[in-house]
């Protein structure tokens, strides 16, 4: 099933940028993520259905959030120590 909901670069990257920088709007989702805002918008939907990120309406603008689940936060953060290490590894290998 995670495969199923993560299976994507991109949708990683909307976990570890709302884990990283907390709430945001689209357009700063799709910044961080490295996406337009339409592919951060078709990505994102499987992330809400099943609970990973949630939305917070202000005004007429939506603001996306990780999730306060404790497991769902424990998933971000693994995922932010897994993409540090392997990034620290990768820097290794090429310097």
């Amino acid at each position: 099933m995670i495969d199923r909901v993560l299976g994507s670069p991109t949708k990683i990257k909307i976990v570890l940028a709302l884990w990283r920088h907390g709430e945001m709007n689209l357009t700063e989702l799709a910044k961080r993520s490295q996406a337009s805002q339409r592919v951060v918008e078709e990505q994102i939907k499987p992330l809400i259905q099943h609970g990973i990120i949630e939305i917070k309406t202000v005004g007429r603008m939506k603001l996306y959030r990780l999730s306060t689940d404790p497991a769902i936060r424990q998933l971000a953060e693994a995922l932010a120590l897994l993409d540090e290490a392997l990034a620290a590894t990768d820097k290794t290998k090429t310097g």
